[in-house]
């Protein structure tokens, strides 16, 4: 252990003398530091904040002690997005940039569909086409012109002849913002998703451009370049029903834990940028072009000098002219410099430089000239690194100090973000959920029943997003006998087994009889009965859109924890004025009291959702 211990102590010792100019790392403030060290990374923070109650936390079937103030800290962060990025809904539960675009590709396309995505040669991310064949999706690319941006006309008609059912702008390699609302308008009712990985900070600070407001539909990143946050993944919209779909995506089985630490980190992040973004992005977008002018002026061929160099906190240089990428990055990496080495713009090989990590370290305009004088005899190859190293190691540890950490009174422009309050506890004399008492003893529907239950979970689990353990049915004969489907049963494929009989309610406990404890939401379907007589009750897991919901007739219901009385009561009242509920995030409700009216409705919805899908 000692080893382990001086072998961590050796790197961060020599980290520290290194002049970080990599485009994709960022420096932690203090505070985010401090909390992913925190003995909280040890506990789980589970599902989205709106199905997430007060602790007892609840996942499924899985409970556990909750995290109920850092739920109050998620509530702030997420005003705080709507602030920063105009995003109505926002998911903090994606672990890192791959995981969002690997979610939102299982979310918002289907096995077979077609992606459009940014060649890697033109600066699209390496690993998005082999993502697309993993999910097994086709790609196709967008067109560039020599100016090393999106040619509009030709990416039209690439569009109109490979149909793509996504349209994902995930460039790594880019200067210059990109014609979003242009690509909206090609891409029609297609889903438009923008990767701020690289420029997420600078859109938090109102620099490079506005992806929300100018037409993507869906705005996506890690968290980790000009973001100075952890290593972490965000997905941000203003479409309900997109969302939606994303948030369900990753709760069922794209993500459990979150990663507690870096979860919190993130929100530290995003609270200092809420103060202190604005100042720190224009600093940014400043130095850049300052640093490539400088080295411009020395000699070094960087690269759309006649464009400004950037929009943005990254720079190129062509090192064709000076060596191989590889050799020069060689020469900076001995003189204590890091930086990176790509392939991008129609196959250049250049070096990539970014200047979001000693932006905030306060590197000014006079600093950068320091850096100037250093990089360029290194890039030009006219000094030894071993020379320029102490240099090096000397400007660094003259900037030590992390800036734009945030603060408790608002910067100018900013008002202060008011934390609200851990979510109360369920009222006085209401439980949360309900309790069973269930005698272990074989309850299995008549055989008529049991098919009509059966025909049921057929048309429901037809439906988009269900799962095996997604959905439950409930039946009642003439003799009032009330059957529901038993805790994690596939509602598609069910045996008669997999029903326990509710016969009774004790105050807050119902009674039941089965093999098993019934389904967590057999006080919806015994509540729903009681007060409406339905003798058929059917619930999947489909989320639906504003025009399914209009077209289907269906009453809207918010959020609500999975199994919980509160679901089932608002389930209940809703039943007063439809027998269709969608209950947001998780899913359809229909009932009825004879079987016919029920399947038909199942089925008329079912016809519009798989046509729609």
């Amino acid at each position: 252990m000692q080893a382990i211990r001086e072998l961590v102590a050796a790197e961060e010792k020599e980290q520290s003398d290194v002049l970080h100019l990599t485009a994709n790392e960022t420096v932690l403030s203090p505070l985010a530091q401090q909390v992913l060290s925190s003995p909280l990374s040890e506990r789980y923070l589970l599902e989205h904040l709106d199905m997430r109650e007060s602790s007892p936390a609840r996942l499924n079937n899985l409970l556990l002690r909750g995290l109920d103030r850092i739920s109050t800290i998620e509530q702030s962060a997420t005003e705080v997005c709507r602030r920063l990025f105009g995003s109505a809904y926002a998911e903090f539960r994606c672990l890192s940039g791959l995981h969002a675009m690997q979610t939102t590709f299982a979310a918002l396309s289907e096995p077979g569909d077609t992606v459009m995505r940014v060649a890697t040669k033109d600066g699209g991310h390496f690993l998005t086409e082999l993502i697309c064949r993993s999910f097994g999706r086709r790609s196709c690319t967008y067109v560039y012109d020599e100016n090393m941006s999106i040619d509009l006309d030709r990416t039209r008609e690439a569009v109109e002849r490979e149909r793509p059912s996504l349209l994902y702008v995930d460039a790594m390699n880019y200067l210059f913002p990109f014609p979003l609302a242009d690509l909206k308008e090609i891409a029609g009712d297609a889903p438009l998703v923008f990767d701020a990985s690289h420029t997420l900070g600078l859109i938090a600070g109102g620099q490079f451009q506005d992806p929300l407001g100018e037409g993507a539909d869906i705005l996506q990143a890690n968290t980790h370049k000009t973001l100075f946050g952890p290593q972490k993944g965000i997905i941000l919209g203003t479409d309900r029903t997109l969302m939606e779909n994303v948030g369900y995506t990753l709760s069922s089985g794209m993500v459990s834990s979150q990663h507690t630490a870096p979860t919190i980190a993130l929100f530290v992040a995003l609270h200092e940028m809420w103060y202190d973004g604005r100042a720190y992005a224009a600093r940014v977008v400043a130095n850049a072009r300052f640093l490539a002018e400088e080295l411009y002026a020395r000699g070094v061929p960087v690269l759309a000098a006649e464009r400004g160099f950037t929009a943005n906190h990254m720079f190129f240089v062509d090192t064709r002219s000076v060596g191989s990428g590889p050799a020069v990055l060689d020469r900076l990496v001995r003189a204590n410099i890091s930086a990176n080495r790509v392939v991008a713009f129609n196959h250049r090989d250049t070096l990539r430089f970014g200047v979001q990590e000693v932006t905030r370290r306060g590197l000014d305009r006079a600093a950068l000239t320091e850096v100037a004088d250093l990089l360029a005899p290194l890039i030009l190859g006219t000094e030894e690194p071993e020379r320029i190293r102490p240099k090096v190691v000397e400007l660094v540890g003259r900037y030590r100090e992390i800036l734009y950490t945030g603060t408790d009174a608002a910067a100018p422009g900013r008002e202060s973000v008011t934390l609200s309050p851990a979510p109360a506890a369920a009222p006085a004399g209401r439980p949360r959920w309900i309790g069973v008492q269930l005698a272990p003893t074989a309850a299995r529907p008549p055989r008529t029943l049991f098919e009509q239950a059966r025909a049921l979970g057929v048309l429901a689990g037809g439906f988009p997003h269900q799962i095996d353990s997604a959905g439950n049915i409930s039946c009642a004969d003439a003799e009032n006998r009330h059957f529901v489907t038993a805790s994690g049963v596939y509602i598609k494929d069910l045996a008669p087994e997999d029903f326990t009989e509710i016969t009774g309610r004790d105050g807050w406990t119902l009674r039941c009889r089965g093999d098993g404890p019934p389904s967590a939401e057999a006080y919806m379907h015994h509540l729903l009965r009681e007060k409406t007589g339905a003798a058929y009750i059917v619930h999947n897991h489909c989320i639906i859109d504003r025009e399914l919901e209009e077209e289907g007739n269906i009453l809207v219901l918010p959020p609500q924890e999975y199994g919980s009385v509160a679901l089932a009561e608002a389930v209940t009242e809703g039943a007063a004025t439809s027998q269709v509920m969608y209950v947001r995030r998780h899913g359809l409700v229909f009932w009825a009291a004879g079987y016919e009216e029920c399947r038909d409705l199942v089925e008329r919805l079912s016809r519009r959702a798989v046509r729609r899908r």
